[in-house]
């Protein structure tokens, strides 16, 4: 009979050092480098070219007003997104019309926009959150341009659905008896204005919406 030996090892800890060398020089450095350089020359020595020591001064004034300039840069940028913010704060209580589509039901009813690119037959498919189909929507020849789909919340079988979201697919095909080319949109009321993580957004009855999507804005 064979037996194996197994050995434990305890392991070795090593501690190392690393120091990094610093080759960029940052813009303090250089200013330093370059006040020590200007204080030990003189322009008039031998040996010395007038010409250097006026192309490094050159340097520094435009070091100096490189940082003013950023620092002004700075306190604009932060000035014009407060005043943004400002603005964006009057959307509160506005009709605005967002890129997007679906149902928002609230007391059996709801309605979403579609502009055609041409005249077509369209029908509307509903789903609720879990992606289960609750209605079916013929809409019938719909003209080219924007028109206001509604629903009145209600299942294939007639029976109230609960309020909330619910998305929607549209197919709309042209006369030709190919696909035509729409846009859907949603017209809301801005019931609050949110800024997170550098991005606007507009909220409206549970849903968010980004600034970047809105179309249009009404009073």
């Amino acid at each position: 009979m064979q037996t194996g030996m197994i050995t434990t090892t305890a392991p070795v800890t090593t501690t190392t050092s690393t120091s990094t060398a610093k080759n960029a020089l940052d813009k303090d450095g250089f200013l330093k480098l370059l006040v020590a350089q200007l204080r030990n020359q003189d322009p008039t020595g031998a040996g010395q070219d007038p010409n250097q020591m006026v192309q490094q001064l050159t340097s520094f004034s435009s070091l100096e007003q490189a940082q003013q300039t950023n620092s002004l840069l700075t306190g604009l940028q932060t000035q014009t997104a407060g005043l943004f913010q400002a603005q964006t704060a009057g959307l509160v209580g506005k009709t605005v019309k967002v890129d997007g589509s679906g149902f928002n039901l609230k007391a059996g009813a709801a309605s979403m926009n579609l502009e055609l690119s041409t005249p077509a037959n369209v029908t509307l498919t509903v789903k609720d959150a879990n992606g289960k189909v609750v209605a079916t929507l013929p809409q019938g020849h719909l003209n080219r341009g924007l028109s206001a789909l509604s629903w009145d919340g209600k299942d294939a079988s007639g029976n109230a659905l609960p309020d909330g979201p619910y998305k929607v697919e549209v197919t709309a095909t042209g006369d030709d008896g190919k696909p035509a080319l729409f846009r859907t949109s949603l017209s809301m009321k801005v019931d609050a204005v949110t800024f997170n993580s550098g991005g606007i957004y507009l909220a409206s009855g549970g849903n968010v919406f980004s600034l970047s999507d809105v179309l249009e804005i009404t009073a």
